[in-house]
């Protein structure tokens, strides 16, 4: 069983900061929906959801991969963020007597 003490494990995601400004250095390095979505490692409709704001963000590594493929520095598109993800609590019952 695990130990109630351990730390809990931090998920990195990152936050789309504007989705016109994503669309727009998709048209200056003539990047279809498709070839950029290739290029970053996801689907196409993941990154339709992108262009058109009904998702906001993604995985550290999508959005890393994302700014490369546009050949953009770092943080120009997305915003790290850190949260904690708890751990499932392990229930401990006590035995009849």
């Amino acid at each position: 069983m695990g130990n109630p003490r351990q730390r809990r494990k931090r998920a990195r995601w990152m936050k789309l900061k504007d989705r016109d400004l994503l669309v727009a250095h998709m048209k200056h390095r003539d990047f279809t929906q498709a070839r950029l979505a290739r290029s970053a490692g996801c689907s196409r409709q993941f990154i339709h959801l992108l262009v058109t704001g009904t998702r906001t963000s993604c995985t550290e590594r999508v959005g890393v991969r994302i700014e490369q493929a546009l050949d953009v520095p770092s943080g120009t598109l997305f915003l790290r963020q850190e949260s904690r993800i708890a751990r499932p609590s392990v229930k401990h019952h006590g035995t009849a007597a």
